[in-house]
């Protein structure tokens, strides 16, 4: 996997690319380091659409056999129980791989967590999976008054309370897939500018050699990059009354990223025997990617090597993946044909949603939770210290952010138990209802803006590093003006107010 001999990588290129001033448009006319299997670390995995049934979702409801009351309702837990059979081991339908590789171990270290649900009509989006719920195709009114927010992987990598020392770690977050669905302010450090979306690096070998370190002469000192050129800056950014204030904000923003840029090539951690990769994720594109289930398994596979690379050798905590690939050889139009129309009672369509999602949970989430399952870690593995999660788009509706499934492996540092199954929906507030033209019928819950206020605490922050003023958890909350929206209105005080607790049932 990566784990093997010694080598050398030496960083090309690092700092040439950010040592220009930025375009200035007014002027044109060494500390400790934390024992091992203290460390946690935090990985977000997102797919597009979502629209699976229930059925074929979750565990069998016969499983929920605890009950309590919360949030005005009862909520229900059961245990997790892999079933094997003819070689495939199963939670659900879709939650099912190869029975060697989905062992009863590595599901006692999952969460599968039902009856999360955005307070307002969401759609096609990119950042509400982390919080930032403006990130949106702008269908619904309210979807589109969002605020900007950053991305709660963006809150932890410039959070002091989760990096408390930042000696040995080359990337405060390693972002991949797609356009990316992380998103930070442009001063991270002064939390001040726009928030804008981070670039992810979807080439493997490249993302590697930002977290591989190598073996370096310990009386080699790198002169400071910023050192060279601060005065220059200062004297440019005080000195000229043409400059504005957001070239001003310019300048500050870009010194930042000098600033960090040294700091991440002054680590001197080695990362001992590693082996580099043999090929890099971009080899994998070609014509026929998109319909290529093996082409992309593979391509997503070597970016979990990274991951667990840089996890390996503490040179990052964090990783989202943004995946937009439909693991499918579906070769029509998979937005019209599939997703939007999976709620059809023929089942045609959902058959084919269902099996790609089961295809991205055996390759990209087992694969990679196997991966960091078998690195040891303190008394543990690197997996037990992690929280992975995986999200979907969209509930058991395409669009539709109702039923959200969350699905979870590692127990964040003994922060969360594992091994559950909790449902938190509300059975007397039913949200979609079956008919001719869809068998989906579903009930609304608590607010996933909880779940992602949760992340948060498990990775060390209290809530007033995060909350807002007026509730809870993390992320907008607009109660709604779409009466069509099948949550319109039902979530009230009592959802409302038990949104900086832990959820039921998962808290160690």
């Amino acid at each position: 996997m990566i784990i093997s001999r010694n080598r050398r990588m030496f960083l090309r290129g690092a700092a040439g690319f950010v040592l220009a001033v930025p375009f200035l448009s007014s002027l044109a006319k060494k500390e400790v380091k934390a024992a091992p299997g203290d460390r946690k670390r935090f990985v977000a995995l997102a797919t597009n659409h979502g629209g699976i049934w229930q059925a074929n979702m979750y565990p069998n409801e016969a499983t929920l056999t605890q009950s309590m009351q919360y949030a005005g309702r009862p909520v229900r837990r059961g245990a997790l129980a892999l079933e094997v059979a003819n070689g495939v081991a199963s939670l659900s339908p879709v939650l099912s791989a190869d029975s060697g590789v989905f062992t009863s171990a590595l599901a006692a270290k999952m969460n599968v967590l039902r009856g999360l649900d955005v307070s307002f009509y969401l759609a096609h989006h990119r950042g509400g999976h982390l919080g930032n719920f403006a990130e949106n195709d702008g269908n619904g009114s309210d979807a589109q008054m969002m605020t900007r927010r950053p991305t709660i992987d963006q809150i932890l990598a410039w959070s002091n309370t989760f990096y408390a020392d930042l000696a040995t770690i080359k990337e405060r977050s390693l972002v991949v897939g797609s356009n990316g669905m992380s998103a930070y302010y442009t001063s991270p450090i002064d939390q001040s500018g726009e928030i804008q979306n981070l670039a992810p690096e979807n080439d493997s070998l490249v993302l590697f050699n930002k977290i591989f370190v190598p073996e370096e002469d310990p009386a080699t000192v790198r002169p400071l990059v910023v050192d060279r050129v601060l005065e220059n800056y200062k004297r440019l950014r005080n000195g000229s009354r043409r400059l504005s204030n957001e070239d001003k904000q310019r300048l500050d923003d870009h010194l930042e990223r000098l600033d960090e840029l040294q700091r991440k090539l002054n680590v001197e951690v080695s990362c001992g025997e590693i082996m580099p990769p043999s090929e890099s994720s971009v080899e994998q594109y070609s014509s026929t990617f998109g319909v290529d289930p093996s082409a992309q398994r593979r391509f997503w596979q070597l970016q979990n090597d990274v991951i667990a690379a840089a996890f390996a050798c503490d040179t990052s905590r964090i990783a989202t993946m943004f995946v937009g690939d439909h693991f499918s050889s579906y070769a029509g139009d998979w937005h019209q044909d599939i997703a939007h129309q999976a709620q059809f009672p023929s089942g045609e369509q959902q058959q084919t949603i269902a099996a790609a999602h089961r295809e991205f949970f055996g390759s990209v989430f087992l694969d990679l939770i196997a991966k960091l399952d078998a690195i040891p870690d303190g008394e543990g593995t690197v997996l037990d210290g992690t929280l992975v999660q995986w999200t979907q788009e969209a509930g058991c509706l395409t669009h539709d952010p109702i039923e959200l499934p969350v699905v979870t492996a590692g127990g964040a540092g003994a922060f969360f138990t594992t091994g559950n199954y909790a449902d938190y929906r509300n059975l007397t507030k039913p949200a979609h209802q079956s008919s001719p033209d869809s068998a989906v019928s579903s009930h609304t819950g608590l607010l996933y803006n909880q779940w992602l206020g949760n992340v948060l605490q498990a990775m060390g922050l209290s809530p007033s590093e995060f909350e807002s003023p007026d509730h809870g958890g993390y992320g907008e909350i607009k109660i709604g003006t779409e009466t069509w929206y099948a949550g319109y209105q039902k979530y009230e005080n009592a959802e409302l107010a038990v949104m900086s607790e832990i959820l039921p049932f998962i808290k160690a």
